[in-house]
């Protein structure tokens, strides 16, 4: 749409128009601080302590994000009079759905009831808050016209360790919103149904809290029936002892040629009256949050639709009671065949692994979303960009950058396109203009990133320039697929400048007296996951200079791993054969292994060492070696780590070469160090984490052989917190500097040095990695046996 303002503005290009042509996206920028900031603390005091003053700090924070939105959504308004069709297709009886990310619903510890491990990387509560509270007081919509929905891919998993840590049962609906009965715990809807209440008019007769005590029960009842309350849908639970999905043929369909949806989301058969009134559909309200994300570029509007409306119930495995992660859904081009009972993938008569082409994360997000186009849902996306997430989408390495901003736009391709360009851009227009020209760029949206160079016996980081966006394809696809389009323009208001927001030639700027200024990061955004993709200039340069350095043959391994046409870059559908498919898998199974008793421990150790096994034939019995694209890819993100620290240490192999400070390490003291992580995730004796290898089966055998002496009796590390599942990363996963169980292990070690006996496990590794810093780890012993090496062997083996 054309908006009527077109002004002309200085800017570093000269007199120019700002936009006014494409997709509108309307946004507005705040001040972080008096936003969401700061209210987990005062939720803890608030529920630890009846302290009803920082409820009222609660109300005041929402209430900013409250009279803030009205800039971004009117501002939507006047492009493109969204409401008329929302209201219309409201009154016609569908629900307004609101779709936040809730990929792991921990956002309210369940012991502290402060933040817990998903409080970073999930859409905030309060935002929700504050947008159902604008369309209730706008258009108006009643709140009963509303509903929230999500298909998580955590909430089976964390609403059965919240039922283990409560002693009676939390449905995964409870789990949403983050209370059941007297038990807390969850992510917070409970919450937004409370802060509505405090602002609803008595007047009006649809209490936002009706509908809560249908979550406790875990009772479904169908939206057309849902006539006098504001509902929780689980979009996982698409056969839960009735049929609530429906199977729809996908528009061109590429990696699915029909997708089986829940009917909450795109309505009952169009040929059964009865089915229609139950589940008339939806106008969807999808809020992701901008994650750094190490399958695909990152998490945003796209990504928020087109994995999480696919049910797990249904594209999940394994089938039990509490599925996790989506691993029927291709989350890249190549996709092992997997053996559903050994859980490993399956190879041909000549050894190769049998894997079929598909076009992987791009098309199994676009199926999914044109398939719900297809069913006339009419959406809205709002992108919760106040807080950005960098380094990571797992919820023990996500770090918040405040950037202060919500945009809007009905259309996703456009409006991800747009975020994905702030996030990646660091360099003024003009100057990153002429440098395009100079170096035959496919786009002057880039970042000051790393690169090395060779000094002396070093491997030292200098500032070069990079993009991701120069190897990812999923706009321009999404766009070829229908999805949405490309171009866009910007509209907005600045509060903290007073002044409007506007893009000029897809520049984020605003207007100040007629001249056009920029907007721009100065964070670097990547996922320590993924530097070869990343940070690909980084990487490469750093396996070069080692090569040169030390003899080694890494860049000439990477390029024969990875690019697939040989052009020399490595896009994002170059990943290698498959390994993510079968990374899935066993991280579903290890997942599973909650569900037993003290199964926390066994979960994560298992979420490891299931991984690591895989990485090389010679440490498994299988001869499996289907996970070495992904330990190439850690270990280079593990140098960039290493290069960061800001203490210089010694090189462990390479006399004369060190690391630190901007100094890259070698690539067998990378190797060693990744390991040794993966088993300590620590290099110290002394700081020894419970996320690890080690400090899992250590807490096990205390608590299970010991009564739980050194960890306490009734302890279970991160209880009812388990890992979000895209989740063991080489970086993320066991190199979090989790300290919290630090006592127990020293404790035991300071137990042993004076002769007490050691606990009845024995934690086997490779040959090398059973001594740190010269000290021999108690119950650790080395093994060539590929049977025993990564498992732990208690009364039962792992």
């Amino acid at each position: 749409m054309v908006t009527s303002r077109v002004p002309i503005v200085g800017s570093p290009l000269g007199i120019k128009n700002v936009d006014f042509k494409g997709s509108a996206i309307s946004g507005v920028r705040m001040d972080v601080t008096r936003a969401y900031g700061g209210i987990p603390i005062l939720l803890q005091k608030f529920i630890n302590q009846n302290d009803y003053s920082a409820w009222g700090k609660i109300v005041e924070k929402i209430d900013y994000i409250y009279t803030n939105l009205n800039y971004a959504l009117a501002g939507l308004e006047k492009e493109t009079s969204f409401s008329s069709v929302l209201q219309q297709e409201v009154s016609s009886g569908k629900k307004l759905l609101f779709k936040p990310n809730i990929v792991d619903p921990s956002a309210i510890h369940h012991e502290t009831h402060g933040e817990g491990a998903g409080g970073a990387i999930t859409t905030e509560w309060p935002l929700v808050a504050a947008l159902m509270r604008w369309f209730h007081d706008n258009l108006p919509i009643n709140y009963y016209q509303m509903a929230i929905g999500e298909a998580s891919t955590c909430t089976f998993i964390q609403a059965e360790a919240s039922t283990l840590a409560y002693g009676k049962k939390v449905t995964t609906e409870a789990t949403i919103e983050g209370r059941s009965g007297d038990f807390y715990g969850g992510w917070g809807f409970f919450f937004v149904r409370k802060y509505l209440s405090h602002h609803h008019p008595p007047s009006h007769k649809d209490d936002p809290m009706k509908g809560y005590e249908e979550s406790v029960a875990g009772r479904f009842i169908p939206p057309g029936r849902a006539d006098d309350r504001l509902m929780v849908y689980d979009l996982n639970k698409t056969h839960n002892g009735e049929v609530r999905d429906r199977t729809v043929a996908v528009p061109g369909g590429r990696n699915f040629n029909e997708i089986s949806l829940h009917k909450v989301i795109i309505g009952g058969d169009p040929a059964n009256h009865h089915d229609r009134i139950d589940y008339p559909g939806c106008v969807l309200v999808n809020i992701p949050k901008p994650k750094m994300h190490n399958q695909d570029l990152m998490t945003n509007a796209i990504k928020n639709l087109g994995i999480g409306l696919y049910s797990a119930q249904k594209y999940a495995n394994p089938h039990t009671p509490n599925p996790s992660i989506k691993v029927k859904l291709p989350h890249s081009r190549w996709i092992m065949k997997m053996d559903d009972k050994t859980y490993l993938p399956v190879k041909d008569e000549n050894g190769k692994y049998i894997a079929i082409k598909t076009d992987g994360f791009s098309g199994t997000q676009s199926d999914v979303i044109r398939t719900v186009q297809s069913q006339h849902v009419f959406m809205l996306h709002i992108v919760d960009a106040i807080n950005m997430i960098n380094f990571s989408h797992n919820d023990t390495t996500a770090v918040r950058v405040p950037e202060g901003y919500i945009w809007t736009s009905l259309d996703c391709v456009a409006l991800d396109l747009f975020c994905a360009r702030y996030c990646f851009k660091m360099v003024h227009m003009d100057r990153a203009l002429k440098l395009q020209q100079e170096n035959n760029w496919p786009t002057e949206f880039v970042q000051y990133s790393p690169v090395v160079k060779i000094k002396g016996r070093n491997i030292k980081t200098k500032i070069g320039f990079d993009s991701p966006l120069f190897r990812y394809d999923l706009y321009r696809y999404a766009e070829a697929r229908g999805v949405g389009q490309q171009r866009y323009y910007v509209v907005g208001w600045d509060t903290i400048t007073k002044t409007p927001l506007a893009s000029l030639k897809g520049h984020l700027g605003r207007i100040d007296k007629g001249n056009f200024l920029e907007l721009i990061t100065d964070t670097l955004y990547y996922n320590r996951s993924t530097i070869l993709h990343d940070l690909q200039n980084a990487a490469l340069s750093y396996a070069k200079a080692n090569d040169i350095l030390t003899g080694s043959t890494i860049f000439k391994k990477i390029m024969d791993t990875f690019d697939e046409n040989r052009d020399g870059v490595l896009d994002y559908d170059e990943k290698g054969r498959g390994y993510e498919t079968a990374r899935m898998w066993l991280q579903a199974l290890s997942l599973n292994a909650v569900n037993e008793t003290n199964g926390l421990f066994k979960s994560n150790f298992l979420a490891s060492s299931l991984q690591t096994k895989y990485y090389t034939r010679d440490w498994n019995a299988q001869g499996h070696d289907f996970n070495k694209e992904s330990f190439l890819d850690g270990r280079l993100s593990k140098a960039f780590i290493l290069s960061q620290s800001e203490t210089v240490k010694d090189d462990l192999f390479i006399q004369g070469m060190m690391y630190g400070n901007g100094m890259w390490p070698s690539w067998q003291t990378t190797t060693y160090i990744t390991i040794t992580d993966i088993i300590y995730g620590s290099q110290s004796l002394k700081t020894i984490s419970s996320g690890s290898l080690y400090g899992s089966a250590f807490q096990y055998a205390d608590k299970v052989l010991n009564s739980g002496a050194y960890i306490g009796n009734n302890h279970q590390e991160n209880a009812g917190q388990p890992s979000i599942p895209y989740g063991h990363d080489l970086i993320d996963t066991n190199n979090s500097n989790e300290t919290s169980n630090l006592h127990s292990i020293n404790n035991y070690f300071n137990d042993l040095s004076m002769g007490k006996r050691l606990l009845g496990f024995i934690l086997y590794v490779p040959r090398g990695y059973g001594v740190l810093n010269g000290f021999k780890i108690p119950n650790v012993e080395e093994t060539d046996d590929p049977d025993k090496v990564f498992t732990a062997h208690f009364k039962v083996v792992w």
